[in-house]
């Protein structure tokens, strides 16, 4: 995934999350630096399936066995089930147009409120959305 600054992320399935810093160096046409973040230990869990960019900047990604991270350019930040995960399968992150943040995966949907996750199922909670 390419975030706005030019930055490209890259998740795998055994190594983690990357960044490269895809900005090119014109004296020799190369990125500035390639950093894996789950290697540096910054970044648990080596499965990531999905990366999204909010429309604040926010870089948001899965972890199997780890939740979900973001990144607000400077500190990443863990989701757990502390924070209202039932499940640390997030395979997908949508942001719909009115900013709401939506997480699904095994068991079910999840609705970022900006502090934690509440888990949406057909019976609602829908006035939260």
């Amino acid at each position: 995934m390419e975030d706005k600054k030019g930055n490209i992320w890259i998740g795998t399935m055994y190594g983690g999350v990357s960044r490269y810093d895809a900005r090119l160096n014109d004296e020799v046409g190369q990125g500035k630096a390639f950093t894996n973040f789950t290697e540096n230990g910054v970044v648990s869990g080596i499965e990531v399936w999905s990366i999204y960019e909010d429309k604040t900047g926010n870089i948001w990604f899965p972890a199997e066995n780890f939740g979900v991270y973001r990144y607000d350019g400077k500190t990443f930040t863990n989701f757990q089930k502390k924070d209202g995960l039932a499940s640390h399968a997030i395979q997908c992150i949508y942001e719909d147009k009115e900013g709401r943040l939506w997480f699904g995966g095994w068991l079910g949907l999840f609705l970022f409120d900006g502090r934690s996750f509440i888990n949406i199922t057909k019976d609602g909670p829908w006035q939260k959305c």
